[in-house]
């Protein structure tokens, strides 16, 4: 498709069994939006009817203009595309949970770990989006992490309302359809996803905040996280035995009485935290000069090309050792610097590589210029454990930072330097920019 009504199509994000959402463009001031159109599977068809589908469309989209909730995401625009098929226009964001930590078809298979503190920084606007659903008398019915976006500003947004519960309109099927998705399901729905109440929606966020925390899903192993990992102490035993109760009288009863125990959560030092060595990694394989040039890689040949496992984090730490100066940071272990401080603001990719170029060559001589950074480059920044700790680049927020290299021709690589992995977005989405130049005395050979 080329036209969704008056917006302009740039291509398809995604489909599901309601229908497609598409990026897209408003005319004559080109800003780029998210566009969902009403195109149901012929199952959605047959078992619901095209009126109902209409109906719960048409609800959704009046659910979500209503809002005025800071982490929820709002439709502005409702009409038909020239097949008479209704759409709705919300905003455009380039971020997903559900990418950040990497949750496959196969749910089962282990996600990426968030650290705790982003977790509960995380979970309290999830807490407060629900609170403001529930007290409106809306059900959500199908939180999880695809349907969690995160802006530029790194805080969510809870989107995809097409499975929840409004009085008066509901999507519903006959008993044996599936209303919400495996996993995060509460058992109640399961059996009787109409006659759920908020609790449902609780219930799924704590599998969630359990998953984020873990890379696991609770009914995989034991929920005392105490067990897991010794930075949790039997508070979270007790918070996550309550939230994640098959009873819902045993659950937390309202977002409000979750979120304040929530934030009685402490988690404990580890001990292995940096001791403010510049020596990132003192024992680590010796790789030598990075690649700088850029590459066009598919995802399927990625763990190849960036030296990464199958969730995109580097398989072995390269042998880094940073030096703090004033305006840059070099690495005596890699042989590259880097200007301290990266773009005040996030932008795309296309912006970004004219942003260095316009750039003044470093001291080191006039032939060299500063550059985006490749894949491997930024990885190489990580630690043993992926992190970058203590933070050395202005500003302090600059941990989504683009790469060189490229996906096709519509998207880019990036790094999160937060939870140490590289990743895929559209060339149009804002992340930061830290310039890096190669030190023409680093000798070192592969």
């Amino acid at each position: 498709m080329k036209q969704i009504g008056r917006y302009q199509v740039i291509r398809r994000l995604g489909k599901g069994g309601m229908g497609a959402v598409y990026k897209g463009l408003v005319p004559e001031i080109e800003k780029v939006v998210a566009i969902k159109l009403l195109d149901p599977s012929e199952v959605m068809e047959v078992v619901l009817g095209p009126e109902k589908l209409r109906e719960i469309f048409l609800a959704e989209a009046k659910t979500m203009a209503s809002f005025h909730q800071p982490f929820l995401v709002t439709a502005h625009d409702y009409a038909e595309d020239d097949q008479g098929r209704p759409f709705f226009v919300m905003e455009y964001i380039c971020k997903n949970l559900g990418d950040m930590i990497d949750e496959k078809f196969q749910v089962e298979e282990d996600s990426r770990i968030i650290e705790a503190n982003k977790v509960l920084y995380y979970g309290r606007q999830l807490l407060e989006a629900l609170a403001f659903l529930h007290h409106n008398k809306i059900i959500h019915r199908d939180i999880k992490p695809q349907n969690i976006l995160v802006t530029d500003e790194d805080t969510i947004k809870l989107c995809d309302f097409g499975m929840a519960l409004v009085e008066g309109v509901a999507f519903c099927g006959p008993d044996t359809m599936q209303v919400g998705s495996p996993y995060y399901t509460p058992p109640e729905q399961r059996k009787k996803p109409l006659g759920v109440d908020g609790r449902a929606d609780l219930y799924s966020a704590a599998v969630l905040l359990y998953r984020m925390l873990t890379g696991k899903l609770p009914g995989m192993q034991s929920f005392s996280l105490s067990q897991v990992n010794k930075r949790y102490n039997h508070d979270w035993d007790d918070f996550f035995s309550k939230a994640l109760s098959w009873d819902p009288a045993s659950r937390f009863q309202t977002a409000a009485d979750m979120l304040a125990a929530m934030e009685q959560l402490r988690v404990s030092s580890s001990g292995e935290e940096n001791q403010g060595s510049s020596c990132l990694v003192k024992e680590a394989e010796q790789r030598g000069k990075l690649r700088h040039t850029p590459v066009n890689v598919c995802s399927s040949r990625a763990e190849e090309a960036f030296s990464v496992n199958s969730q995109h984090r580097p398989v072995a730490p390269v042998a880094s050792c940073l030096r703090v100066e004033k305006d840059r940071i070099v690495d005596e272990g890699t042989g590259l610097v880097w200007m301290r401080n990266g773009t005040l603001y996030p932008l795309s990719q296309v912006q970004a590589a004219e942003y260095v170029k316009q750039l003044s060559p470093p001291d080191y001589g006039k032939e060299l210029t500063w550059r985006l950074p490749t894949v491997n480059e930024l990885l190489s920044l990580l630690d043993g454990q992926n992190h970058l700790d203590p933070f050395p680049f202005s500003p302090a927020n600059a941990r989504w930072l683009w790469s060189c290299d490229r996906h096709g021709n519509h998207e880019g690589w990036y790094v999160n330097l937060d939870m140490g992995y590289t990743g895929v977005q559209d060339i149009n989405c804002l992340n930061f920019v830290i310039p890096v130049c190669t030190d023409p005395q680093f000798t070192r050979t592969v």
